[in-house]
């Protein structure tokens, strides 16, 4: 099995797929991601928070001792930055600035450091937060993006942070489930295994699961057919609708929808002007297409919502709403990811789209 890393580095690039948007590679993917599923309820043990931290960063110490932090996106490219310097001369070779970044890695620089000591390898982990927290009746309160992070200050993760300069939730320690290993305690910076050391568990929601494979087995070569028959743009566009009609960034119908996100000639070729195109002469397909990506997702959701309740040791909360981003599994075919998308993502886009 593939580390964590692997798969970030990868062609897939740094972000982790949605299990539904597979079946917009044909219907032996999707199925391999239904299977995937299946086995996170057979191994639920495996199970990490995915916690939704300010910036994703690597840092350790590389072969000759030297310690570094890198974001996701220069790890890939061996760009390991030896100081906070480092990471402006990055920046700035490709025309961006991030000022308030900087900041805040010069406050955490020296207690990450200290944190490795002489630790050689790789940490994958996510800044929560940067400064010294005040408690708010009761609790160490932070919203590093989208989710709002509310812990105990009695609580056994509420004494580890108090009065630290920050927060960094570790995934992975040189390819392998960070358990604690590698890192010493000190009086500057916090950090902790994404799993918390919880002991998930999940029961096998069948129904959910046999829906998907039976709608896959009905309907699988008729449906790589249908794909066969669009382009790679048609396709990310009817994957896009789907996304943003979940997320609540649309309500439009498809075919209005289309008019604005995709050029004339596309548009004819799948509407028509005297709706004859492609998707209008293959309804039934689109519609089964759609169908198996929504059962896929009510599959995912499903897990994720049996493990948001076994949280514990600190609440998440979107929107005011008790959830967090969601959960990671790593499987035989990459990353698996069970985030919500009515929920955090709805959520998550609405909040960037109000920043811009």
């Amino acid at each position: 099995m593939k580390s964590y890393i692997d798969y970030l580095v990868e062609a897939e690039g740094p972000r982790i797929p949605h299990p539904e948007d597979s079946v917009f590679s044909g219907s032996a993917q999707a199925l391999k991601y239904v299977q995937a599923l299946q086995g996170i309820v057979t191994n639920p043990r495996s199970v990490s928070i995915k916690w939704d931290g300010a910036i994703a960063l690597y840092f350790g110490r590389d072969s000759q001792g030297q310690f570094f932090i890198s974001d996701k996106y220069m790890y890939p490219k061996n760009v390991l930055a030896k100081n906070p310097n480092e990471w402006i001369q990055y920046d700035s070779s490709r025309g961006a600035n991030r000022a308030d970044l900087y900041q805040k890695l010069n406050q955490i620089w020296p207690g990450l450091e200290a944190a490795v000591g002489q630790t050689t390898g790789v940490f994958k982990g996510d800044l929560m937060f940067v400064g010294a927290l005040q408690p708010v009746q009761g609790y160490y309160i932070f919203k590093p993006v989208t989710v709002e992070y509310r812990i105990p200050v009695d609580s056994d993760l509420g004494k580890l942070i108090a009065g630290r300069r920050g927060l960094i939730v570790v995934h992975e320690y040189n390819n392998s489930v960070f358990n604690g290993q590698g890192i010493k305690s000190n009086e500057q910076i916090a950090v902790i295994p994404a799993d918390m050391n919880i002991k998930f568990k999940l029961k096998n929601p069948a129904n959910l699961s046999a829906a998907a494979t039976k709608l896959l087995s009905t309907y699988g070569q008729k449906l790589d057919v249908f794909l066969h028959g669009l382009s790679k743009t048609a396709r990310d566009a009817l994957q896009t609708y789907l996304v943003h009609f979940k997320t609540g960034r649309t309500q439009a119908q498809l075919a209005e929808w289309l008019k604005t996100e995709v050029s004339n000639k596309q548009y004819n070729l799948l509407i028509g002007q005297n709706q004859d195109g492609y998707l209008i002469e293959n309804r039934q397909m689109l519609d089964i297409l759609f169908k198996i990506w929504q059962t896929i997702g009510n599959f995912k959701d499903n897990l994720a919502q049996q493990l948001e309740r076994q949280v514990q040791g600190f609440e998440q909360y979107v929107n005011g709403n008790p959830q967090g981003e969601g959960f990671v599994f790593p499987s035989s075919i990459g990353l698996i990811k069970l985030v919500q998308r009515a929920g955090f993502s709805a959520a998550h886009f609405s909040g960037f789209n109000a920043k811009k």
